[in-house]
This record gives structure tokens, sequence and C-alpha cells, in this order.
């Protein structure tokens, strides 16, 4: 399918515009023309330093291609480059714990000098740590927002997102500009699940979006990983309840920096 990638862009800065209404228009050819106003907006994009990447182009992720609800388009700000490298996406609760804090330290630290990009969705808790010491320790990371690339994430997390805009890349499949609403929430983690070869759980309830993700993940045919919680807090039960379920247990760091050595890196 071949469409104005700015053309695209544009359209879905438009209250209530997705990826289905634009494909709806685009199989009923009836994509208004908005040549002259496309060529414009890609000139604003440019000068709020934001890319964006079409599905069909070179720079388009390989995994999350093979999603069947892959994003159209992708708006990126940053390194796009890593883009092209392997990913795992590390997840977690908003409520994170002393244990959480931790754990993300401790299962980060061996990637240290590895070719490996973490992924995270910028959130309160532990994406937000996940991004912090992936850019303490040096290790390239990726941040999916929900929402307009430049309003998808609390606000809490600005000093983070600017940082990783710099030394590591954002990515949204909404334009900037665009108002969050509750369903991007699924959106994004269909895109965290999508992108990397494996996804981990730090903490997680019953029913978080964490949750969401893995199971996106296991669909995917994607490894999945969890870090086992302590039984004390029932509120943090998700990752021993998938555990149960079959996903793999991770008791050492070194588990995760074997499984990327073991990845095709090139």
């Amino acid at each position: 399918m071949r469409f104005n990638k700015y053309q695209v862009s544009l359209r879905l800065t438009q209250k209530g515009v997705g990826r289905k209404k634009i494909l709806q228009e685009l199989y009923n050819q009836s994509f208004i023309n908005y040549t002259q106003e496309a060529l414009r907006y890609r000139e604003s994009l440019y000068r709020s330093g934001v890319r964006v990447i079409s599905y069909n182009e070179e720079g388009y992720p390989k995994y999350l291609k093979e999603i069947n609800d892959y994003p159209l388009v992708l708006f990126t700000k940053g390194d796009k480059s890593l883009l092209k490298k392997h990913m795992i996406t590390i997840v977690g609760t908003r409520d994170m714990s002393k244990y959480g804090k931790w754990a993300v330290g401790y299962i980060l630290r061996p990637l240290i000098g590895v070719n490996i990009v973490v992924v995270s969705g910028l959130a309160n808790g532990v994406d937000g740590e996940v991004h912090k010491k992936c850019l303490e320790y040096g290790i390239p990371t990726v941040a999916v927002v929900a929402g307009g690339i430049d309003k998808g994430y609390p606000r809490s997390n600005q000093d983070i997102y600017d940082e990783i805009s710099i030394r590591g890349l954002i990515i949204s499949e909404f334009p900037p500009g665009r108002g969050i609403v509750k369903g991007m929430f699924p959106m994004r983690n269909r895109i965290l699940a999508g992108l990397s070869s494996a996804t981990v759980v730090i903490e997680s309830d019953l029913s978080g979006g964490s949750l969401i993700t893995l199971e996106l993940a296991l669909d995917y045919g994607r490894d999945i990983f969890c870090i086992p919680c302590n039984i004390s807090r029932y509120s943090l039960q998700g990752c021993n309840m998938a555990i149960g379920e079959g996903a793999t247990p991770l008791y050492s760091n070194q588990q995760l920096l074997k499984y990327c050595q073991n990845l095709d890196i090139s």
C-alpha cells in the first residue's frame, strides 16, 4: 500500500483518527489530498525535531512489522538507528516498591557494553526507573509513549523524556499535539511488545498494563520473563502468576545477559 506519510501524519493530528480510520480511507480511495498542507506539516515536524517512518521504509522496526496491527507510521525523536538493533522490553507497575527499584538496576547492570537496546514506556514507577538506569549506565534506550509524541507521558518524567530525545529515542504512533485518551495505552502496549524479541516484567498486579504487554508478547511468539516477587504483597502477584503459567523466572541477572548474548547481534 502506497501513501504519503506526511499526509497520513497530518490526518492523525485530528481527534478520533487512528489506524483503522486511515486504512478505511486508503482502501476506499477517499483520502483527501493534503499535498501542500502535508508539505508544510513536514517542515513543522522537522523544526520540532520529529521524524516520520512509514511501515514500508527500510528503517521501520523488523519485529514490529510482524504484528497484525502494526502502526502505519511511527513518529520519532532522537536516534532512529536504534530501531535497527536488537531490543528487549522491560516494563512494570507504576506502584514500584524498593525491591522493584533495586531489581531494575540489578538486571540492567550486566547489559552495560552489550549491543542491546532496552525499551520501556516512560510511565511512572518501573518504566521511568528503567529509562533512568539505562541513561545512567549508558545503555541505549527507546521510550514508547501513548498519545502524541510530545504528550503521552507524565510531566514528572519530562527530564527523562528530554534526555532520551538526545541520547536515545522517543517513539509514538501519534503526532505532536495529539491529546491522550484512555484507549491509547493498550495501543502503546502492543508497540512495547511488538518491538522486541523478549519482554521482561518487574512487578505487576494481577490485572496491570504490564501483564497486558506480556500477554501480547506471548501472542506474538516472543520470549517472556518475570522477576519473582514477595508473596506478602498481594498487589504485586502478577509476576508470580505469570511464572506459574509458563513465563521464565529471572532468578539472576546473568540469565538476561546470556539471553542477549545469544541473540544474533551484529
